[in-house]
C-alpha cells in the first residue's frame, strides 16, 4: 500500500506528504519552544511548516530531478522526509536550527543546479542564491558561514571552468550582507535575537548525552534505525555514482553527516532540532535504495519498520 501510493510523483504523493508535514508542524508547536521570533503557536507552526516544505522541495530536486535514474523516478523521498524528521529525538524546539537548516538545504539545491547547468548566467544566478542563503543562515548561527567552503572546494577540485565572478560572489556577498543586517538589527534593537554561536555558547557543557547508565536512550533508537538504512544507502550510492563532481558532493555530504551527528550527540544541551541539519543528507541517500527496481514488499518493510520504531519509542516505551 505504501509502495503503491508513492511509486510515482503525483498529486497523491505530494498531498499526503504535505499533510504529514502539517501534522509534524502541529506536533512541534506542542513542545517547548526555546527560541523563536514569535510567541504565538500558530505563527510558529506556520514558520515550521514553511521551513519543512522548503527543505522538502530541495530534497525533491536533488533526488528526483538530478540523481535518481530517470527511467525509474519515484516519490518515496516525499514519505521518507516526514518519517526521518519524526525519528529525531526532540526535547524542545529551537527555531534557529530548523530555519537555518532549511536555508542551507535550499542552498545545497542551488549548488547542485550550479553544477548541472552549462549556461554561465544561470551558474552565476544559482551560485549567488546559494551563497545568499548560506549567509542568511549564518545570521541565525554564525558557524553556518563555514559552509561557504563547499562551493569553494567544488570550484577548486571540480571540473568547472573557474570564473573570477564566482569567487567575487562567494567572498563579497557575506561581507556586504552580514554587516548590513547587523546594523539594521542593532538599530531595531533585535541583534540579541540573532548572530548566536552554537559552538561557543555551549562548548563548556560538552559531554556524551545520548548514553546513560543503561546504554543508548530509547528516544534515539528510531534515529539509529534511520542511520543504519543511511549507511547501507551510502555504500549503494557511492558504488554506482558516475561523474567526479556528483561523487564529490556525495562525499562532502557524508562528511558533514558524521561531523554534525558526532558534535550533536556529545553535546549535553542538545534540543533535537539540531538534527534537521542532516535531514536532507539522510533522505537523499536512503532514497537511493529505491532507485533500482525493488520488490514492493521490501519497500513496505522499510517504511513500516521506520513507522513502528518511531511510534513505539516515542509514545509507548
Amino acid at each position: 500500500m505504501i509502495a503503491k501510493a508513492f511509486q510515482q510523483f503525483n498529486y497523491t504523493s505530494l498531498i499526503v506528504s504535505s499533510i504529514l508535514l502539517i501534522g509534524l508542524s502541529y506536533y512541534y508547536t506542542t513542545l517547548d519552544i526555546t527560541w523563536s521570533f514569535f510567541e504565538s503557536k500558530i505563527l510558529n507552526g506556520i514558520l515550521v511548516f514553511g521551513a519543512l516544505m522548503l527543505s522538502n522541495y530541495s530534497i525533491d530536486t536533488v533526488t528526483r530531478q538530478l540523481t535518481i535514474e530517470r527511467s525509474n523516478r519515484n516519490a518515496y523521498h516525499l514519505l521518507l522526509y516526514p518519517l526521518v524528521i519524526f525519528s529525531f529525538p526532540l526535547e524542545s524546539i529551537d527555531m534557529r536550527f530548523i530555519l537555518g537548516s532549511a536555508a542551507i538545504w535550499s542552498a545545497w539545491r542551488n549548488t547542485r543546479l550550479f553544477i548541472e547547468t552549462t549556461n554561465n548566467q544561470e551558474k552565476i544566478k544559482r551560485l549567488f542564491d546559494a551563497v545568499l542563503l548560506i549567509t542568511i543562515s549564518s545570521v541565525l548561527i554564525l558557524e553556518n558561514i563555514f559552509i561557504l567552503l563547499v562551493p569553494i572546494i567544488i570550484l577548486f577540485v571540480g571540473n568547472i571552468k573557474r570564473d573570477i565572478k564566482y569567487f567575487i560572489i562567494i567572498i563579497v556577498t557575506p561581507i556586504i550582507i552580514i554587516p548590513t543586517i547587523n546594523v539594521i538589527l542593532s538599530f531595531l534593537k533585535l541583534d540579541s535575537k540573532l548572530f548566536s554561536s552554537y559552538l561557543f555558547d555551549t562548548s563548556d557543557q560538552l559531554e556524551v548525552s545520548m548514553v546513560n547508565d543503561f546504554g543508548v536512550q530509547s528516544s534515539f533508537w528510531p534515529l539509529i534505525l534511520v542511520i543504519v538504512y543511511f549507511l547501507i544507502a551510502v555504500v549503494i550510492k557511492l558504488r554506482k555514482t558516475v561523474g567526479f563532481q556528483r561523487r564529490l558532493l556525495d562525499i562532502i555530504g557524508v562528511f558533514f553527516f558524521f561531523l554534525f551527528i558526532i558534535f550533536f550527540m556529545v553535546n549535553q544541551s542538545i534540543s533535537g532540532s539540531e538534527f534537521h541539519y542532516i535531514s536532507l543528507i539522510i533522505v537523499y541517500f536512503i532514497a537511493q535504495i529505491f532507485t533500482k527496481k525493488i520488490n514492493s514488499i521490501y519497500v513496505n518493510l522499510i517504511f513500516i519498520s521506520l513507522i513502528v520504531s518511531t511510534f513505539t519509542f516515542k509514545f509507548i516505551i
